[in-house]
């Protein structure tokens, strides 16, 4: 009887104990649903491996769904990072705005949740390709005076007030910093300026205008020119601190004070290279070169005609400047390209007069932009034009102008002007298609491009 007792005794505990632990995984430890199914999620749009700009504004849809339950919520993740708030409703739909994301490849992916803590991912990889800025410096009449002006894509920033006349001839663009340079009236006399962003910096003290900028760090480099003692003196601005720029004449074998203009710079690790023409001891203009402001500057050859350099390029060692060279049979001028003091005529000044304005080089591509008056004997009209090694393309068939070159990537921009029966119409081509910077309404011209 007693072995009997000590046995129902022993089962009867075993049963609270199993009562107990059941007790406790009842209170403490969550069921799992049973045979809950993951929802279904893609990515409907945009399709994998899409290519878009960093202009672009970029829709998504997912599309989410669960067989045995609801939605919770849809998420984002751009490059592992969630973008956005979730989505808790149908239409799951998100939108990338432009300039989100920098150019390249990047990873988009999607998870939806449903009511029961199930996820399902979809991922695909889209590509962004980046849009340069295309800066414009140039002109606009108000029907009172003209305005200096620049142009941002498209968008017009005005420098002066129409007050007194004013234009922008050359932009230089660092940074989220845009410089341009050209000239403003006050009163009845024309000053030398440039402008960082929207403020003014005057350069000159007497009649003056200034062609071309560059920057380089806080440094602010200007050439132009400036009437003294009735004489249009080549100057050279650094941070505003004039320079007049004398001339190592071959002929005359000493240093002369040049009649002419500083006409463009470029900047090159740390060195700034100029160019201009003066009036040689012959009467005759020649092109010069200077580096860092130098004095005296150094003669291009062709001393024997009229010269005159505009702009120039620096590749590596090499060295491109764009002017003109007279015809020594017709006297007309000739579109010239010198590599190294070696000159190249793009027009051969038989019936045409042909002007070289800027130079742009890419490896071994020469771009010059410029104007061609096709039938000078009979007053025919000047066509913008640019030339790639040599071979012309014609931008326009009215009369028109290049006034500046930009090459990206295997896009070729120019600045220039076209007139449309009326006025002239500030413009720039991209690979020959032309864009309008103003509608035609008062004369205008751009003056000069740069590519971001």
């Amino acid at each position: 009887m007693k072995k009997l007792k000590s046995i129902y005794s022993f089962l009867l505990a075993s049963s609270c104990f199993i009562l107990m632990l059941t007790s406790c995984q009842d209170k403490n430890t969550p069921t799992p649903p049973v045979n809950n199914k993951a929802p279904l999620c893609s990515i409907v749009t945009p399709a994998n491996n899409a290519i878009f700009t960093t202009t672009d504004s970029i829709p998504i849809a997912v599309a989410a769904s669960d067989t045995d339950g609801t939605i919770a919520k849809v998420e984002l993740y751009i490059d592992n990072t969630i973008y956005g708030s979730p989505k808790t409703a149908a239409p799951y739909l998100f939108t990338l705005a432009a300039g989100t994301l920098t150019a390249g490849n990047h990873t988009i992916r999607a998870t939806a949740t449903d009511n029961k803590g199930a996820t399902k991912s979809a991922t695909i990889k889209i590509t962004l390709n980046y849009v340069p800025t295309v800066y414009v410096a140039g002109s606009e009449n108000n029907g009172h005076a003209s305005i200096a002006k620049y142009w941002k894509n498209g968008t017009v920033v005005s420098l002066s007030d129409g007050t007194y006349s004013a234009a922008a001839n050359s932009i230089f663009v660092q940074g989220n910093d845009i410089y341009t340079t050209g000239y403003e009236l006050s009163g009845n006399l024309q000053l030398a300026k440039y402008w960082k962003n929207t403020t003014a910096v005057t350069l000159g003290t007497g009649a003056s205008v200034a062609n071309s900028i560059v920057v380089n760090g806080s440094n602010v480099y200007v050439g132009g020119k400036e009437i003294v003692s009735g004489f249009d003196v080549p100057r050279y601005w650094s941070n505003g601190s004039g320079t007049t720029i004398n001339v190592n004449d071959p002929i005359v074998a000493h240093t002369v004070l040049g009649d002419g203009s500083c006409t463009g710079l470029y900047l090159k690790d740390n060195a700034v290279y100029a160019v201009g023409s003066y009036r040689n001891s012959q009467g005759r203009f020649s092109p010069w070169k200077t580096i860092n402001g130098n004095i005296p500057a150094n003669t291009v050859p062709n001393n024997d005609k009229h010269c005159f350099a505009n702009g120039i390029f620096v590749n590596g060692s090499d060295e491109y400047i764009a002017g003109t060279q007279n015809n020594p049979t017709t006297a007309l001028a000739m579109a010239t390209i010198w590599k190294n003091g070696a000159a190249t005529m793009l027009t051969d000044g038989t019936v045409s007069v042909g002007v070289a304005i800027a130079v742009f080089v890419v490896g071994s591509d020469v771009y010059v932009a410029g104007y061609e008056q096709e039938d000078y004997f009979h007053g025919g009209a000047t066509f913008a034009k640019y030339w790639k090694n040599g071979v012309a393309v014609k931008l326009a068939t009215v009369s028109s102008a290049a006034t500046g070159i930009a090459v990206y990537g295997t896009d070729v921009y120019v600045s220039g002007w076209e007139h449309n029966g009326t006025n002239n119409v500030a413009k720039y081509w991209k690979n020959g298609v032309s864009v309008n910077l103003t509608n035609g309404t008062y004369p205008a011209s751009a003056n000069g491009i740069i590519v971001k």
